[in-house]
């Protein structure tokens, strides 16, 4: 394992999970929850800039709305999605990256899935 490698794990928070059932639960639970907690505020701050920028009010939209716009945004704005991603992937490491590869479908759903579900908790 490189030193950077090495630093990207010192960020990450320990997070309490229930065992994992299988691989890519466990690459859930191991991997994606600590950045995505890690990274929180950065996500935060993409998502704010998102809607500052096409000037969107969620304010005024009821939740279920909210949460509808959430999702259907992650599958229409694909830069935004792209960056989304890029803050995840940036603090994996090369060992990370290279089991991801080889799940790559199943984690990508899953990413998603987190990603939707930690900005819908934002609003």
């Amino acid at each position: 394992m490189t030193t950077s490698d090495q630093k990207r794990l010192a960020l990450r928070p320990v997070i309490a999970t229930e065992p994992a059932q299988n691989p890519a639960e466990k690459f859930q639970n191991e991997v994606w929850r600590p950045i995505l907690k890690y990274q929180h505020d950065r996500l935060e701050a993409l998502f704010q800039q998102h809607i500052s920028k096409y000037r969107i009010d969620l304010s005024s939209m009821p939740e279920t709305d909210r949460k509808r716009y959430v999702g259907k945004m992650f599958q229409k704005d694909v830069p935004l999605r792209n960056q989304l991603l890029g803050v995840i992937f940036g603090l994996m490491t090369a060992e990370e990256w290279q089991l991801f590869v080889t799940m790559e479908k199943d984690l990508s759903r899953r990413l998603h899935d987190l990603l939707i579900q930690r900005i819908q908790s934002m609003l």
